[in-house]
């Protein structure tokens, strides 16, 4: 039988306490040797070490002056093959052979390998030696660009109608009504009349002369406002300010007509703070309806229907029956423009005075006013033709559209006429 033999104690008597105390402190008394040798070690291979690099780093440095471009250019030059031969020696790499292939077919890519390029220069040479292509090519390149990008742009617009409040707030209306003309024209659709002959709209003719007619309805009767009694000092600067900006040339892009080298702020950005200026007018006092008021805003509307109605038979008489004839058109949507906008204004001007308007019974009149401006502006024939009074054939949309102009006149001077009356009558 195999004895287990017990783990004999270690002795705790004075005689083993002393020798642990002696071997202590022999040990304390090496340590301070090992270190010191420990540091003299390090300091010689350190020494050592930097003799050894030193001359090497200088030798490195000479040769670092002397490496040429020709020598990166090179290594660039051979770099794909350097890959590849890399590539062959990986001998255990599961992915090598897939790898290579992608290498090799990035590295013989051309891009005129490609269908579309070929095709592209392919038919790039074929136009490139054939004027005669060049000539269909370009023209009917253009005429499509400007004949199909016009035609998006063309937007002569009555349907969309300024929305007069149900309730009546104790601020001016029409301001507001001619706040929208304005952005209508020129932020929610594109403004025209000045565009440069990059642009496909340049072509238009007639929805220029429809927008122009718009804002000058619009600076017409900010005009007359200028004049308006219950008008407080601010709204004073504001309307004059208003009709300032609106007084401005329709046709600037970025150069002034005079000088194409001299900057000018566009149409578009001068109109826009018009009808900011607008709104602020109508912010900036109490709205109070008098008759005076009235009589002065629809004497201001029956002047300047009387005045373009006069253009109108004018332009009749003068080259009714032409062949050519460019100046129609531009008249008749001017006149359809111009007509909507004192349409829009008359129906808001409609709702500020209503009580005043049925006090002074001009009701009947003041709606015969505002139906005529509307059949004149919803006239759209396809072509504006200016034919004789006599013809049979050839009709003459001048005469039609200045009928429901001379209408509108008619009714704005009965409207005069009744206001001035009843006001007498009050009075005495």
């Amino acid at each position: 039988m195999v004895k287990k033999h017990k783990k004999l104690e270690t002795p705790t008597d004075d005689v083993a306490t002393e020798e642990k105390a002696t071997e202590a402190a022999q040990s304390n008394s090496v340590e301070p040797e090992k270190k010191e040798n420990i540091f003299a070690k390090t300091a010689t291979i350190l020494g050592s070490a930097a003799q050894w690099i030193k001359p090497r780093v200088l030798v490195l440095k000479d040769k670092m002056k002397n490496i040429s471009f020709v020598g990166i250019r090179q290594f660039a030059e051979n770099a794909e093959q350097y890959a590849l031969d890399k590539l062959d020696k990986i001998k255990m790499y599961p992915y090598k052979s897939n790898f290579k292939k992608i290498f090799v077919a990035v590295k013989k890519f051309k891009l005129k390998k490609t269908g579309f390029v070929k095709f592209f220069k392919k038919n790039g040479r074929k136009l490139s030696s054939s004027w005669k292509t060049i000539l269909t090519v370009v023209p009917l390149f253009l005429i499509f660009y400007y004949a199909v990008g016009s035609q998006i742009v063309e937007d002569m617009d009555v349907t969309t109608e300024y929305d007069v409040p149900s309730e009546k707030s104790p601020l001016f209306e029409t301001p507001d009504s001619m706040a929208f003309l304005l952005k209508r024209e020129i932020d929610d659709k594109m403004w025209t009349p000045n565009l440069p002959v990059i642009f496909p709209a340049y072509i238009l003719d007639n929805m220029p002369n429809f927008q122009i007619g718009i804002v000058d309805a619009v600076k017409d009767v900010s005009g007359v406002m200028r004049k308006l009694s219950f008008n407080t000092p601010a709204q004073n600067k504001d309307i004059k300010d208003a009709y300032k900006l609106l007084d401005y040339a329709p046709n600037v892009w970025i150069m002034t007509r005079k000088s194409a080298l001299k900057l000018a702020p566009s149409s578009n950005s001068q109109y826009r703070k018009a009808a900011k200026k607008l709104k602020d007018y109508r912010r900036n006092g109490i709205f109070t309806p008098q008759a005076v008021d009235l009589e002065k805003l629809i004497t201001g509307i029956g002047k300047k229907l009387q005045k373009i109605s006069q253009a109108n038979e004018e332009l009749q008489q003068e080259n009714s029956g032409d062949f050519f004839d460019t100046r129609s058109d531009d008249l008749f949507y001017y006149n359809r423009g111009y007509a909507f906008a004192l349409w829009q204004m008359t129906k808001t001007l409609s709702a500020d005075y209503k009580d005043l308007i049925l006090k002074m019974n001009v009701y009947p009149e003041w709606t015969y006013l505002v139906s005529s401006l509307k059949r004149a502006a919803e006239m759209k024939p396809r072509i504006i033709r200016n034919g004789s009074a006599t013809s049979v054939f050839v009709p003459n949309h001048l005469i039609m559209q200045n009928y429901y102009l001379l209408r509108a006149l008619t009714a704005a001077e009965k409207i005069r006429n009744g206001l001035i009356r009843e006001e007498y009558v009050r009075q005495n």
